[in-house]
């Protein structure tokens, strides 16, 4: 059973007591017990249909009473806003809502979810599709247009000179510069170990010996034929052994420790380093970089680097094979994701990101909360609007209405007693002596 039924059935007991005590008190106007009863159920009685007319004036026009009833209908504009109002700046403010949402682990659930399902496989698997179907969509020679205008718009900010010392200077840290002299080194033993550099070397010889034979006078041109022919001077050997010496200075310089490799690095670094302090160089690098980035060529060139990078991306090598793309991402989101689940200060960080974002994002939608309401009200009839706040509170307002019959039957009870054992037998004969003597 409801509480509306409870308080009608409140209210038509106390009516069915009142008439049965009425009657008895007829029969028995004297009867103390009997006028209590019947002076109770009547307080009762008038509380009842009293809170009874209160309740229902709030829905609609009780017996048909049109002055100040059917509250709700009456006002239902003012009724909608003040329920949008209320839900959206009480129920719902905006700093209660940031409470509830940073108690959230938002980034613990979310890498949690993405462990389950697979991680950073997971996440590569997800995002290639997507980038893929970026890329193909990219039209190289656009992008290619794009970075050739973004390169010669910045390109004045750039000091080649400046990157070129810091790039060798880096290279020198990163051991490049040693590498770059090993493979100098290794080239040209192999150049000097071939029969073309031994031939080389006896034709130097020779047009060194022309030289000295044409400059040299009769007596030098006797000695020297004198030592050919007892072969002190064979340009053959002459020959192996430089080229000899020449391998064995080669193999010497690929030693890191080696007194000539260590001057011609110093001797190289020094160089850079007197090229960027140089006007002239710096101008001369700055005019190529213009003229390289104005040429045509350069445009070209990157359209077919970003063509030749995005085919290799998105194609695979054979068939059920992943691409490239999907090698890089797989590779790279591993580290990311390992590196995400380890840093807990970049997770707090993230998590006060996403909370922000997300309270960002309902502020300035906040309004549509109270939108929401009013839209959702004002498409209900009177009857719905009334349904809807019985619905809320209409327990309470039933309670409303047996709490009248009980509090009535109690002040009734109070009443009866004060006039029947204080007023009746007391106060009144006061009066009744004192008034007569005022007059």
């Amino acid at each position: 059973m409801n509480y509306h039924k409870k308080a009608n059935l409140t209210l038509a007991t106390v009516f069915i007591l009142f008439i049965g005590a009425a009657v008895i008190q007829h029969y028995n106007p004297n009867d103390l017990k009997i006028r209590l009863v019947n002076f109770v159920l009547e307080a009762a009685l008038v509380g009842g249909i009293a809170d009874w007319f209160a309740v229902t004036a709030i829905f609609q026009k009780p017996l048909g009473w049109g002055f100040h009833t059917a509250l709700i209908p009456r006002n239902r504009e003012k009724v909608i806003e003040a329920v949008a109002s209320m839900v959206q700046s009480e129920l719902l403010r905006m700093d209660l809502i940031r409470q509830r949402i940073e108690k959230v682990p938002v980034m613990d659930s979310l890498i949690k979810y993405l462990d389950r399902k697979g991680g950073s496989e997971y996440l590569a698997e997800k995002l290639a599709p997507y980038l893929q179907g970026y890329l193909e969509k990219q039209a190289p020679n656009q992008l290619a247009k794009r970075l050739s205008d973004f390169l010669q718009a910045n390109s004045q900010a750039w000091n080649l000179a400046v990157r070129l010392q810091a790039g060798s200077r880096w290279a020198l840290n990163k051991g490049y510069i040693d590498q770059g002299l090993d493979q100098i080194a290794e080239g040209l033993w192999d150049k000097a170990s071939q029969m073309e550099t031994r031939q080389i070397i006896i034709k130097y010889l020779e047009k060194i010996k022309q030289e000295k034979v044409s400059n040299g006078g009769a007596i030098f041109r006797t000695l020297l034929g004198f030592v050919e022919k007892s072969d002190g001077l064979n340009l053959d050997e002459a020959a192996d052994a430089l080229q000899v010496e020449l391998l064995l200075t080669l193999r010497r310089l690929k030693d890191h420790n080696n007194p000539l490799r260590l001057s011609l690095k110093d001797k190289l670094v020094e160089e850079v380093e007197l090229l960027i302090e140089d006007p002239e160089f710096c101008t001369w690098m700055d005019t190529w970089k213009e003229s390289v980035l104005a040429d045509p060529l350069t445009e070209r060139f990157l359209e077919t680097v970003i063509s030749t990078a995005i085919k290799s991306a998105i194609t695979p090598s054979k068939t059920m094979e992943p691409t490239v793309l999907e090698h890089l991402l797989k590779h790279y989101m591993e580290k990311i994701w390992h590196n995400l689940k380890n840093d807990q200060a970049f997770c707090q960080e993230a998590n006060s990101f996403l909370v922000d974002i997300l309270c960002r994002v309902i502020y300035n939608e906040h309004d549509v909360i109270g939108n929401m309401v009013r839209e959702t009200l004002a498409e209900y009839t009177d009857q719905d609007l009334n349904q809807f706040v019985q619905d809320k509170a209409g327990n309470d307002l039933q309670w409303i209405r047996i709490n009248g019959s009980m509090i009535g039957g109690f002040v009734g009870l109070s009443l009866f007693l004060f006039l029947e054992f204080i007023y009746n037998p007391f106060v009144m004969p006061a009066l009744m002596n004192y008034i007569p003597k005022i007059y």
